[in-house]
This record gives structure tokens, C-alpha cells and sequence, in this order.
């Protein structure tokens, strides 16, 4: 069982995939910031999983043993069947909902206590002169509404998170389902915008593709709540971004909870900002650089799983989490 791990992002961590090899395996590795482009090719030709992101200038080689493109992350918006080598299973894993549903409550709940503000508030001026029990009044995250744009891993673990603080929760999402228990109502795509009228945090989750680009737009954002905050975890082209930014530098909405952009380094490119307007200028916004799901535990938990799937295609069995199958002729 040959296995190819390569690419920025899975090369650095074949070492987490060697600990969990199975008999028999062997594990090339290609590291564009180390290897040679050329030496790609002939690797990818004897590989019978291919464990990354796309290949090199985005067009495969000749793969003629492939089994299965594992993709060790979720989003697959970087690629399509018509660009994939016929009859390949290309295969996403999760393992990050939990995490990312962690960041979620912790910025819900910073949002209405405040917690930066008040450490930094006694580091300047200690008690300040307030009178115990009379002093600034923060919020709670009790009784408020969490509405889920994309109700499916993330949002799932958010919405029962989100219970257990005393919330309620609600969501749309594109194929339908009879409403789960920890949601007051589900939707579909249509009632995107009662959703941004009844929510006092909108969590965006969905994926990416042609269906949600831009989705969260101006009209979406002048439904929510005065005092809403909106959240996103997905993609940053889900939010349309000048139309976030004029209800955010507007005051028009209550924030923003931003850790997914616009604006990402592409292969050796210079790396841009993330943004194409000033976010980091305005008081009403918590910003962080995509690391919602970036644990220790996470990794340990997606390379378990790809190790598994892996294992799945080597005793002859079919591949869990395939989400499309290759379309192009092979070469």
C-alpha cells in the first residue's frame, strides 16, 4: 500500500499518519517548499491514496493506481469533479465541529461579559472607585438566541453548547430534515432572513460553493437584530464583504465574530491582509486568523481518521466521507 502525503498543509504532518501506518504501508512525501516540483509526478504515478490539497498547478498527473484522494481538512471549494481523474473518490474528514463549537460558546460569551475588558480595566485602574456590587454591569449569554446558518457538524455541536448556557437555538439548512431536538425550528435556504431577525448571534457554517457565495449580502445583514452579532466560522465569500463592512462602520448591527477572510496566500504568492477593508480599525468586532478548529487534539483526531480510511480502501472496503467521485479522463 503506497500513500503520497503532500502539500503545505498534510506533508509537514505525514509523521501523524506514520504512527498510525498499518502493516505494509509505504509513505512518500512531497513538500513544495522542499521538493523538488519535478519529483511530484512519479511519486503521485505510484501512489495508491493520495493523502493533500491539489496537486501542483492544480492539474493531476497520471495516477493510474489511485484508489482514493484523501483531503485531510473539510472544505473541497478549491476543487471540482471535472478537475479530479475519472473514477477517483475524493474523500473530506471532520473531527473539527467540536472544537470549532468551543470558539463559538467562547465568543458568545466574551461578547456579553467582556472578560478582556474587565482584566484590562483592573490592571489600569484597580478598583476604579467602585463600590463593590455597583460597579459596570456585563450581559449573559441565558435566554438569548442562537441562530445557525448550515445546521450540520458544527452547527449541531454549537446548538447543544449552546442549550446547556441556557439558550435556545434555530437553523436553515440546504437539504431538508425533520427538525433535531436541539433546535426550536429548522428551515431551509428561504428563511435565511427570518433567521437573522430572531437571532441575537448568527453562526455562519455552511460550506462554500456557488449556492452560498455572498449569501450573507446587504439584505441579509439589515434583518438581523440592531444589537446581532454575526459569527463566522465557514468561509469568508459567504459573507458579502462590503456589504459587512458598512453595517459593521455603520453601527448598524451590533459586531462581528471574524475568523475566516477573503484574502488567503495563494501557493508562493506574497501573503496579502486578510481583508479588503479595515476591519481591525472597528471597536465592534473579535478577529482571528482561521484558527477555530487549530488544536492539537483536532489534528490527532483527522489523521486518526484519515489512517482509517486508508485502511478502509486497503482491505478492499469502500471509503467513508467520499463527497464527489472524479470526473476527467484519466491521463
Amino acid at each position: 500500500m503506497r500513500v503520497l502525503v503532500h502539500g503545505t498543509i498534510a506533508a509537514p504532518r505525514a509523521g501523524l499518519l506514520r504512527e498510525r501506518a498499518g502493516n505494509g504501508w509505504r509513505i512518500d512525501t512531497w513538500d513544495p517548499g522542499q521538493d523538488d516540483p519535478a519529483a511530484f509526478a512519479p511519486l503521485a504515478a505510484g501512489a495508491d491514496v493520495l493523502v493533500g490539497g491539489a496537486p501542483p498547478g492544480g492539474a493531476w498527473p497520471p495516477v493510474p493506481r489511485a484508489r482514493l484522494w484523501q483531503i485531510p481538512w473539510t472544505g473541497v471549494d478549491f476543487t471540482a469533479p471535472e478537475r479530479v481523474p475519472a473514477e477517483l473518490p475524493v474523500a473530506n474528514c471532520y473531527e473539527h465541529e467540536t472544537t470549532m463549537a468551543e470558539y463559538v460558546l467562547a465568543a458568545m460569551l466574551e461578547w456579553q461579559i467582556g472578560l478582556r475588558k474587565m482584566d484590562a480595566r483592573l490592571r489600569a485602574e484597580g478598583w476604579g472607585g467602585h463600590v463593590l456590587a455597583h460597579g459596570p454591569r456585563h450581559g449573559e449569554v441565558r435566554g438569548r438566541m442562537v441562530g445557525i446558518v448550515g445546521h450540520g457538524h458544527i452547527g449541531r455541536e454549537v446548538a447543544l453548547r449552546a442549550r446547556a448556557f441556557g439558550m435556545r437555538a434555530i437553523g436553515i439548512r440546504r437539504s431538508a430534515m425533520p427538525c433535531p431536538e436541539e433546535l426550536d425550528w429548522l428551515g431551509g435556504p428561504h428563511d435565511l432572513h427570518r433567521l437573522m431577525g430572531e437571532a441575537d448571534f448568527v453562526v455562519v457554517a455552511c460550506d462554500l460553493n456557488d449556492g452560498t457565495r455572498g449569501m450573507i449580502d446587504a439584505a441579509a445583514l439589515a434583518a438581523m437584530k440592531p444589537a446581532g452579532v454575526l459569527i463566522n466560522v465557514a468561509r469568508g465569500a459567504v459573507v458579502d464583504e462590503e456589504a459587512l463592512w458598512q453595517a459593521l462602520s455603520e453601527t448598524r448591527i451590533g459586531g462581528a465574530v471574524i475568523d475566516v477572510w477573503w484574502n488567503y496566500r495563494q501557493g508562493d504568492g506574497p501573503e496579502p491582509w486578510p481583508a479588503n477593508r479595515p476591519f481591525e480599525t472597528l471597536g465592534n468586532v473579535i478577529l482571528s486568523a482561521h484558527e477555530s478548529a487549530n488544536t492539537p487534539e483536532m489534528l490527532e483526531r483527522r489523521w486518526d481518521f484519515v489512517a482509517a480510511n486508508i485502511g478502509r480502501v486497503a482491505r478492499g472496503e469502500p471509503p467513508e466521507n467520499v463527497v464527489f467521485t472524479g470526473e476527467a479522463p484519466r491521463a
